[in-house]
């Protein structure tokens, strides 16, 4: 039989350690991710590393290079395209951005596969 408690003062207090509870754990995972994220700052350019955790650091600059592609892929069904210089939103067929002037080169399309996992899938464009 499960526990039930006794009055609205005991309900309320075990809301509020329910709060605690999920603060604690949020705070464990918002520390262990400055750990990662400290990490791949620290050796993403760097050889001497387990190859387990090169996987890592390379699946995540890949992951940052399939975000720019979606973004991308996003973006030309708009008819726009990001400037890769200053971050300016331009139409889709500028050749050069008109807020730093730099000569933009074609847009990234192609999805990278992630090492050591599943293919992803793909939906058309």
């Amino acid at each position: 039989m499960a526990w039930k408690p006794q009055n609205d003062v005991a309900m309320a207090e075990i809301k509020k350690i329910d709060g605690f509870i999920a603060q604690v754990e949020t705070d464990k995972k918002d520390m262990i991710y400055q750990i990662g994220e400290t990490f791949f700052k620290k050796y993403k350019d760097s050889e001497n590393m387990d190859e387990e955790l090169k996987i890592l650091v390379d699946n995540i600059k890949i992951s940052d290079t399939n975000r720019k592609v979606w973004i991308n892929r996003k973006m030309k069904m708009q008819g726009m395209r990001i400037c890769e210089g200053c971050g300016n939103v331009l139409p889709y067929d500028s050749m050069f951005c008109n807020r730093c002037g730099i000569k933009l080169g074609p847009v990234a399309e192609d999805l990278v596969q992630l090492k050591g996992v599943a293919p992803m899938m793909q939906p058309p464009v």
